[in-house]
């Protein structure tokens, strides 16, 4: 493979805009010169990622990672270097160099299979618009048959897989993509058994294709519905729906449908709409409802909900009328409280679902629509305590709360517990008391089961904002968290500082020396240039004291002050530590060594007046 080169690998870091790839995983907002978001690494309620756009770095608090927009990509998506650096160039639309041309071979492996994704989504894209036997049928099915419009189809990548896949494969092969990528991207069956891939067929032959994008809107997978011409010999004929199984790119418990258009599409602090199906998502997406999303024709799971979080803690939930749409509801719902997602529920008439209900309605009744939806416990309640219910057997209406106690457990807050409980009394013909009451038995019962350990009073975490370490901070790591600071001091520091003043054993020692050796033998005078230069541990380390957070001198003659008083304590350190040197020096000489002692008192008087004198810097032009 052929390796990027280090001044394109530079330039791209130079450009890219880490605070905006920052937002592709999570919603960043500003507070003087950072940003800061909920991490996205792990589920948390309040921020603890922390990014600085004026030095390139990012530090996850709750995680303890950081580093620059390379190291980002790395540790979110789990890709090597090479890999991170095509992501973030892919990202910019920045045209990388490499060190010999070639074709698509000498691309990461990875990047293989995003660039035959988006191959393969624009050639059944132009069948959808030209194939010759089946294009006109294909059209007028997304027209007359699904009330969709040629602008919805073409806005969202709508294509045709040809019942005839015979030029596919040998097309990928020609342009140069690798035998074993063309079969990694899962779009092919007998790739394990068959060894020629002419043989090899497509898993969606004569099917509608809908492209599944990632959250920066590459192609990195399909999902295709079955059509009256699907093929009698396909594996999956009679699926109604058939999508990628899950490859690198691909993994259905993290991927939601339509993320990339719907973080952008709803206003800050607006929910996201999850709905069933992707069609489901198209349809109210065209109509102009905002923040539609949907799973992946699977059960929504943790990882769904914990990205949509990092974007909204709100969660109107539409999926369809139906008994298996109120069971798939009743899944998610303690999951979404355990992420602390505020959630709501909302149904249509007469049983439909979205998709069926927007192609024949406009947008124009869906704030009233909206205004219906029933809050998490409400929706819970009323789902698994059934109308009429009062009249059952007392038996039978205690049992139905024992599949709601858990979930309303999950909620945490006592005014929601309170919420539901209350209805339910009410729903059940229960007395308000004795539903606490049963409540209180069944906390009590499950707080018995749990081992003794997990009973323990929990530990209060570290808010992770102390100094590594612990202690006072030193010199350098004052120094170096000036510089991180004021970029403009870089190239000063670098000059007034004598390299061998720096105690590279103290805190920040070999990160400052690692940066002002670069300004002073590599001529890196740009700060950003030098971070660059860092190893990994280094520029975590580097990334975690960027973001531990000084406070800023307002007027630029404290922030010059704030620098020559580091300065200041090198000096004196260097100054003292000559000076007991000397004293040791002078306590092994021998009685009679006079002039020795006269050498040796005459270099401390000039030690001592030079501590008079340290350096001192003046305000950067």
């Amino acid at each position: 493979m052929a390796r990027i080169s280090r001044r394109s690998i530079d330039e791209l870091r130079l450009r890219a805009d880490i605070v905006s790839l920052a937002g592709d995983y999570t919603q960043m907002k500003q507070r003087g010169r950072d940003w800061w978001g909920l991490s996205p690494f792990k589920s948390e309620k309040s921020p603890s990622f922390k990014v600085n756009p004026e030095t390139g770095l990012w530090y996850c608090f709750s995680t303890q990672q950081g580093g620059d927009v390379f190291k980002l990509v790395m540790n979110r998506e789990g890709l090597d270097f090479p890999e991170s650096v095509e992501r973030v160039a892919s990202r910019f639309g920045f045209q990388l160099e490499y060190e010999s041309a070639g074709g698509p071979e000498e691309r990461s492996f990875r990047g293989q299979l995003l660039e035959i994704h988006g191959m393969v989504a624009d050639y059944w894209r132009r069948c959808f618009l030209e194939d010759p036997v089946h294009g006109q049928w294909i059209r007028d099915y997304w027209t007359q048959r699904r009330r969709f419009t040629p602008e919805v189809a073409d806005d969202f990548g709508i294509g045709l897989a040809p019942v005839d896949d015979t030029r596919l494969v040998q097309g990928l092969l020609k342009k140069g993509f690798s035998k074993e990528a063309v079969a990694q991207t899962g779009l092919f069956f007998g790739t394990d058994r068959i060894p020629d891939p002419s043989r090899w067929r497509c898993r969606f032959r004569g099917r509608l294709t809908i492209p599944i994008r990632d959250i920066q809107g590459r192609v990195i997978a399909f999902t295709a519905r079955q059509l009256e011409i699907t093929p009698e010999d396909d594996p999956s004929r009679e699926a109604k729906y058939v999508n990628s199984p899950e490859t690198e790119l691909f993994k259905k418990s993290r991927t939601v449908f339509n993320l990339d258009r719907a973080r952008a599409n709803r206003k800050e602090g607006d929910p996201f709409l999850l709905v069933e199906g992707q069609l489901d998502a198209i349809r109210c997406h065209s109509v102009g409802i905002p923040g539609v999303i949907a799973a992946q024709g699977t059960a929504v799971t943790e990882e769904h909900l914990q990205q949509l979080h990092r974007f909204s803690n709100r969660l109107t939930v539409f999926l369809d009328s139906d008994e298996a749409g109120k069971k798939a509801a009743l899944r998610l719902l303690p999951i979404g409280l355990r992420q602390g997602l505020d959630i709501r529920f909302l149904g249509l008439p007469d049983g439909k679902d979205p998709d069926e209900y927007f192609s024949t309605h406009d947008a124009s009744g869906w704030p009233a629509l909206e205004r219906t939806s029933r809050s998490a416990m409400h929706f819970c309640v009323q789902s698994l305590i059934p109308s009429g219910a009062a009249a059952l057997p007392l038996a039978r209406r205690l049992s139905l709360l024992e599949e709601l106690f858990p979930i309303v457990a999950e909620s945490g807050a006592e005014e929601i517990v309170s919420e539901a409980l209350n209805e339910a009394a009410r729903l059940a013909g229960i007395g308000i008391r004795e539903m606490h009451l049963a409540y209180e038995r069944f906390r009590a019962a499950k707080a018995a089961q749990r081992p003794a350990e997990q009973l323990k009073p929990a530990v209060e975490p570290s808010s992770g904002m102390d100094v590594k370490g612990g202690g006072l901070t030193t010199p350098e790591e004052e120094l170096t968290l000036f510089i991180l600071r004021h970029e403009a001091y870089y190239q000063p520091v670098s000059e007034a500082l004598p390299l061998e003043w720096i105690d590279p054993e103290a805190r920040g020692g070999r990160i400052l020396m690692a940066l002002l050796n670069e300004c002073v033998n590599a001529q890196a005078t740009e700060l950003r240039d030098a971070m660059a230069t860092l190893d990994g541990d280094l520029q975590t380390e580097a990334a975690r004291m960027a973001a531990s957070g000084i406070v800023d001198a307002g007027r630029a003659d404290d922030i010059l002050a704030a620098a020559n008083s580091i300065l200041r304590a090198f000096h004196q350190r260097h100054i003292q530590s000559r000076l007991d040197l000397i004293a040791a020096r002078i306590a092994a000489l021998g009685a009679e060594d006079i002039e020795g002692l006269r050498a040796l008192q005459a270099e401390k008087i000039a030690l001592r007046r030079l501590g008079l004198t340290p350096p001192l810097l003046t305000l950067p032009s």
